[in-house]
């Protein structure tokens, strides 16, 4: 059994999702050659897929690719998860209460140098942020960064309440100046570092 497959393991929960907010780099002396910067999470409301495989009944739930335009990028994600990609993202997958988000940008910066500025940006947009300071990290094959970080996702359509959330965001850098900003969040009470960890080591570059 893969460390996905550990991870996809549990049931999912209330439907919660992160959206995305455009990160701002003058104030950090960084210049996008391209693209807007990745955005921030916040709570939205998204369709989810009908459970399958593990999800509420047993087992392990399979994975399938999620391969972009013109194969510029492709990673894994459990099948019951359902598209709800959100404005500045590139894509994101999303469970009941857990999700995938990828966001493509050009930019001069370091990996962890744009890191540093997105975490700025984090801990403005995202409800009851606390995050650990960048750190470098071999993320995917390339020498990347990651930021983790707890939140407040919600309210939850269901409860109406937050729900204490963690996340890892990897920035791993590519060809042609690209730069992937790779995040994978859940409910803290059930999170799995290893398992995001797993997530992000799965993503790859096309050619």
């Amino acid at each position: 059994m893969t460390g996905i497959e550990r991870k996809v393991r549990r049931p999912l929960g209330l439907g919660l999702v992160g959206g995305l907010v455009v990160l701002g780099l003058a104030a950090c002396g960084g210049t996008p050659t391209a693209s807007p910067a990745p955005t921030t999470p916040v709570a939205v409301a998204a369709t989810v897929a009908p459970a399958a495989g593990g999800e509420g009944g047993g087992g392990d739930e399979p994975n399938i690719p999620y391969v972009a335009p013109a194969g510029a990028f492709h990673f894994p994600h459990p099948q019951s998860w359902g598209q709800a990609t959100q404005p500045g993202e590139s894509i994101r997958y999303t469970g009941r209460d857990e999700f995938i988000s990828v966001g493509i940008v050009t930019t001069a910066l370091a990996p962890l140098d744009y890191a540093r500025a997105d975490a700025g940006a984090l801990t403005a947009a995202s409800p009851g942020y606390q995050g650990q300071a960048p750190v470098a990290q071999q993320v995917a094959g390339w020498a990347g960064a990651l930021v983790a970080y707890t939140w407040q996702a919600g309210p939850s359509p269901v409860t109406g309440k937050m729900v204490p959330s963690s996340a890892n965001r990897y920035y791993i850098p590519g060809p042609g100046g690209r730069l992937a900003v790779f995040t994978y969040s859940s409910p803290t009470g059930t999170y799995d570092p290893a398992g995001a960890d797993d997530f992000a080591n799965a993503f790859a570059w096309g050619k």
